[in-house]
C-alpha cells in the first residue's frame, strides 16, 4: 500500500515517459532490430480521464491547461463534466462515471466520515495570502445596523449548502467574535440570488462566492461585516481539493500519479499567468471577461498539497462540530 502522509511538492515538466518508463517496456521491434534500441519518441497512449467539477472559479487552471493542451501532452483524453454538488461527483465516481472529483475539502472530511472511502490527490485552491482579499467574505447592505460577525446571532444568512465549506466560514467569522454560531439562521439559496435577497431585505447577509461578491460591491454598494479568513488561520490555507476514491487510487497509482503530477503543472502555470487564468475563468464560468479581471481569487499553485496546509480547515471542521471525529490527514493526503 502507498503511504498516506504529507506530499512534498512535485517537480514540475518531469517527463511523462520517465514517470511510466515506456521506453524500456514492451517495444515492438523490427527484425534485426536491437530492442534496446531508443524509443522515447514512440507515442505515448492516450488515457480517458473525467473529472466531475463544480463550474466555479477553481476549475479554471484544470480548464486552462485543457485547452492549452496540456494534459493531452501528458497522456490523457480529459473530459469536464459538470456537476451541481460533491455528492453527485461522488456518486458518479461511485458508479466509475468519474476518475477524479473537485469540491471543497470540509465536504471531502464529511464525505470519508461518512463512509465514502477518498484520498486527496492533489490541491485545487488555497485561501489568497492576504487574508484581507476575502474571496468570501460575510456582505451586508451599505446601510445594515449590523456591526461585526456576532451581530448576525438571529440573523439570517444565505450560504449556497447548509452544512458546506462557506457555512463553516460564518461559523468560524461568528465564534472568532464572541458569538454562538448555532443562533444563526442559515438559508440554502443559489449564490446567484444572493445579492438580490441582500437588497430585498428577504436575508441580513451572505457569505459571498465570485464574481457575486465583486458584483454585489459593485452595484449594490454591499460592505464586508467579516471576512472568514481573518480568523480561519494565519497564513493561506488549501479551501479546494482534487479527490478520487481510494481503491481505485491503490488499483493503480501511476495513473493517478500522472494525474496528480500533470494538476500541480496547471496550477504552477496559472500562478505565473493571471490575466490568461482570468480569461480562461470567464470563458469556463460563462462570465463577462471584464468581470472575470477585477474578481477575487484564490490562490493557484502557490501551496502544495501537505497535512499542513490543511490542517486550520480540519480543526475548525472538528471544533464547530461538521465532522464529529478529528480528521486524519495523516490517512487521507495521499503520496504517490
Amino acid at each position: 500500500m502507498k503511504s498516506l502522509r504529507t506530499r512534498a511538492p512535485l517537480t514540475l515538466g518531469i517527463s511523462v515517459l520517465a514517470v511510466l518508463g515506456l521506453a524500456a517496456c514492451g517495444a515492438q521491434t523490427d527484425a534485426g532490430t536491437d530492442s534496446s534500441a531508443d524509443t522515447s519518441d514512440a507515442p505515448m497512449e492516450v488515457q480517458p480521464l473525467v473529472a466531475g467539477v463544480i463550474p466555479v472559479t477553481d476549475i479554471g487552471p484544470v480548464y486552462m491547461a485543457q485547452q492549452n493542451g496540456v494534459f493531452e501532452e501528458n497522456g490523457f483524453d480529459l473530459t469536464l463534466q459538470p456537476a451541481g454538488s460533491s455528492t453527485e461527483i461522488i456518486q458518479a465516481m461511485q458508479s466509475g462515471q468519474v476518475q477524479i472529483g473537485y469540491g471543497g475539502s470540509t465536504g471531502v472530511f464529511q464525505a470519508v466520515e461518512n463512509g465514502v472511502d477518498l484520498v486527496i490527490i492533489a490541491a485545487a485552491s488555497a485561501t489568497p495570502d492576504d487574508p484581507e482579499n476575502g474571496i468570501n467574505d460575510l456582505l451586508v447592505t451599505a446601510d445594515s445596523p449590523l456591526e461585526s460577525a456576532k451581530d448576525l446571532e438571529g440573523k439570517t444568512v444565505a450560504v449556497n449548502a447548509p452544512g458546506g465549506y462557506t457555512q463553516l466560514l460564518g461559523d468560524i467569522a461568528v465564534a472568532a467574535d464572541g458569538g454562538d454560531p448555532s443562533l444563526v439562521n442559515y438559508v440554502q439559496m443559489g449564490v446567484p440570488d444572493q445579492p438580490a435577497a441582500l437588497a430585498s431585505g428577504a436575508i441580513d447577509a451572505f457569505v459571498a462566492g465570485e464574481p457575486f461578491g465583486t458584483l454585489g460591491r459593485e452595484q449594490n454598494g454591499f460592505r464586508t461585516l467579516a471576512n472568514p479568513f481573518t480568523a480561519l488561520s494565519d497564513s493561506a490555507v488549501i479551501a479546494g481539493v482534487w479527490y478520487a476514491l481510494r481503491a481505485d487510487v491503490e488499483e493503480d497509482p501511476e495513473y493517478y500519479e500522472r494525474v496528480a503530477a500533470t494538476i500541480d503543472e496547471a496550477n504552477a502555470y496559472a500562478f505565473e499567468n493571471d490575466e490568461e487564468l482570468r480569461e480562461n475563468i470567464a470563458e469556463f464560468t460563462k462570465i463577462d471577461p471584464e468581470l472575470a479581471a477585477r474578481i477575487r481569487l484564490g490562490s493557484y499553485g502557490k501551496l502544495p498539497l501537505t497535512i499542513d496546509n490543511l490542517q486550520a480547515i480540519a480543526d475548525w471542521s472538528f471544533e464547530l462540530g461538521y465532522v464529529k471525529n478529528e480528521v486524519d490527514l495523516d490517512g487521507l493526503v495521499w503520496v504517490p
